[in-house]
Parts: C-alpha cells; structure tokens; sequence
C-alpha cells in the first residue's frame, strides 16, 4: 500500500477502501476504479469544514470530476 498526500501530509492510504486517514464516509469510489480520499482543510466562512479530495489512482479532484460530470467529458 502506497502512502500519498491529500492536503497537507502523506498519509492516506492508496488502494485502501478503510483508509485510516480519510475523513469520515471517505474513500469513496471514483469512475476511474480508483478511490477518492478525503481529509479537513480549514473551515469556511459559515464554520463547515472545508475537504481537500484526491484520487489515488487518476489524481483528479471530486471537484474537477464534478466539473466534467457537468460538462458531459465523463471519466477517463
């Protein structure tokens, strides 16, 4: 198992559905096959907890897969 960064710290674990270092219901699963992880930022102006998300596997962002949902691309 490879350890990579999401935010700040290398350490969630890649490929690891149970990723200890995932914030709360992550990882989750990402079109690619991989697993998007998770881990708390700083807070917004409102106190929500503002989540940085990285796949190991594509290296996208839930908010760049948002984006091409919107935009029709799909995945990879």
């Amino acid at each position: 198992m490879t350890l990579f960064s999401v935010g700040e710290e290398a350490n969630h674990h890649g490929g690891d559905p149970a990723c200890p270092e995932c914030w709360e219901e992550y990882p989750e699963p990402c079109p690619c096959g991989g697993l998007i992880h998770a881990a708390a930022g700083e807070e917004d102006e409102e106190g929500n907890v503002v989540l940085a998300t990285l796949c190991d596997q594509c290296g996208r962002t839930e908010e760049e897969l948002d984006t091409e949902t919107e935009l029709g691309q799909g995945a990879p």
